[in-house]
């Protein structure tokens, strides 16, 4: 497999035909099934390169690269967490998101059922330094089992995107890079620039997505990973997580690997 220092992206992006967030939100894909693939940053660039014209990208302002800011919330026992831990069904996350550099944030609740099916639902809120407000607990409570009161934040992360949608505009692809993640509880910190998550988004069949195939070109098989599950249990060794040791195990290995071609 080719190596690349991942630093030549931008330039390759360039190829893509670009895409408005207007056009991009007709393919949001709210009711979802998806895969997530756990890579190197060092090869962000030539799996770029080979679906340069399967897909559009997302440019906003000139930048076909946004800025993510998450905070992410749960109860004092961490059950969301742990539900996740558990490989429940029917468990969600609940998070507050900042899209890009502006001032559009959104309280979110993701789900995901008993089928693998992921579904969202979000409202527009007025900032990330707050709490659950008060006239946003009737949306928490349509489409949670949590109350406002009863959860906190616990841990934030910030992170650069690259969103692709297929010609059809029937699949959705993010890559994920630049991931740094900050504890709410004890202020740690970690910066992991080494690793890239991408996720296809899909609403059938993931035989015909081109970047399925790229991947699988790479030898990059898919790997479930929870940006809020795995930043816990980096952030916090004293939480339970043996089902997530391997995982953050291979997240250290290939953060490592990429700190070493640095120097």
């Amino acid at each position: 497999m080719n190596m690349s220092s991942g630093t030549d992206f931008q330039e390759i992006l360039k190829r893509f035909e670009g895409i408005s967030l207007e056009e991009v939100n007709k393919a949001s894909l709210m009711r979802r099934k998806d895969k997530k693939y756990l890579f190197s940053f060092q090869h962000l660039s030539e799996l770029l390169t080979l679906v340069c014209k399967d897909y559009r990208v997302l440019e906003i302002d000139g930048s076909r690269s946004q800025h993510y800011h998450t905070r992410y919330f749960d109860t004092d026992g961490r059950e969301m967490y742990h539900k996740h831990h558990r490989g429940l069904a029917n468990r969600h996350k609940v998070r507050i998101r900042r899209y890009g550099s502006g001032t559009l944030h959104f309280l979110e609740v993701k789900k995901k059922n008993a089928k693998g099916i992921t579904t969202k639902k979000r409202v527009k809120t007025s900032g990330m330094e707050h709490a659950v407000l008060l006239k946003e607990e009737e949306f928490l409570a349509s489409c949670s089992p949590y109350a406002g009161s009863g959860i906190d934040s616990a841990m934030e992360n910030e992170f650069r995107r690259i969103t692709l949608v297929s010609q059809a505009q029937t699949e959705r692809v993010t890559l994920d890079y630049s991931l740094q993640f900050t504890s709410k509880e004890n202020g740690e910190e970690l910066a992991l620039p080494g690793i890239a998550i991408a996720e296809i988004k899909y609403e059938n069949h993931l035989a015909g997505s081109p970047l399925h195939a790229a991947l699988r070109t790479l030898r990059i098989k898919p790997s479930r990973f929870s940006k809020y599950a795995i930043g816990m249990a980096l952030l916090h060794s004293g939480l339970k997580q043996n089902r997530f040791k391997s995982k953050v195990r291979k997240v250290n290995q290939l953060n490592q690997q990429y700190q070493l071609t640095l120097k």
